[in-house]
């Protein structure tokens, strides 16, 4: 998978096995400028606990990391690079509900065009109305998620087609961990746009058949809470669980790291 860390701004920050690229919205939006005016690949993807659960948990997700810039989208993620020295604030961690919106601005007053893979039509149009009432100028483009994923299919080809015949700069991929990561890995090269961010639900959330969290939740990291008792049958698992299951794995790489060497970088 091609990758473009060309922001000096965004250091590799390796961490008990895993690794992302902390950076301020600002310095996202500069890695995103660079790489659209210098037309260099760049492969966005994001680390929270119920991510890093599902990293450790499969070594084929841990490869379709390999090569992506890594953004903090968590602040348990910002408390765990605090623990271990790495000098994080609020002001690293990123979420896509808070992302999205500069990003479309971006893409207006650069004339960018950005496309979206995944969901439902419903909810694509949904979402793109919501935005465009505060972005109006965005040119977006879209297919739903509901075709074949298997890699060089059909109607996986057909949606790359679409996209690349779009002209999209930024493409938001939107199917779900692991399937969304599987497919981008595979397909990656295919793709002409620039940009490429894996989205999960951030969709869903725009088009409003996900509530949204209010935004001091997400700054003091309690985000997970209105989650839990919003769907408790859905997140209980997710939010009650992996934790702690993630502080086991995060103990034993921090041991076997102690053991054969440091684990910062």
């Amino acid at each position: 998978m091609d990758n473009a860390n060309t922001n000096p701004l965004l250091p590799k920050r390796s961490l008990l096995g895993f690794y992302t690229h902390p950076g301020t919205m600002e310095e996202y939006l500069q890695l995103l400028k660079t790489s659209v005016e210098k037309r260099v690949p760049c492969t966005i993807f994001y680390h929270n606990l119920h991510s890093l659960y599902t990293y450790f948990s499969s070594e084929k997700l841990r490869q379709y990391y390999n090569g992506s810039t890594v953004l903090v989208d968590g602040m348990p993620v910002v408390w765990l690079y605090k623990l271990f020295g790495v000098p994080l604030t609020r002001d690293h961690r990123i979420t896509y509900v808070d992302f999205i919106i500069p990003v479309m601005q971006a893409a207006s007053d650069n004339n960018w065009k950005v496309f979206h893979i995944g969901q439902s039509e419903e909810i694509i149009d949904k979402a793109f109305s919501a935005i465009r009432e505060q972005v109006p100028d965005v040119q977006l483009g879209s297919h739903h998620g509901y075709f074949d994923k298997e890699p060089q299919c059909s109607e996986s080809l057909e949606v790359i087609k679409a996209a690349n015949d779009f002209g999209a700069n930024i493409i938001f991929v939107g199917f779900g961990t692991p399937v969304q990561e599987a497919w981008l890995h595979e397909h990656r090269d295919q793709l002409d746009a620039q940009i490429v961010f894996i989205a999960g639900a951030c969709m869903e959330y725009f088009a409003g058949t996900v509530r949204t969290p209010p935004r001091w939740m997400g700054r003091v990291g309690l985000e997970w809470s209105f989650r839990l008792i919003e769907n408790p049958r859905r997140f209980a698992f997710r939010y009650l669980v992996e934790p702690v299951l993630l502080m086991f794995m995060l103990a034993r790489n921090w041991v076997g790291a102690r053991v054969g060497g440091s684990s910062n970088s």
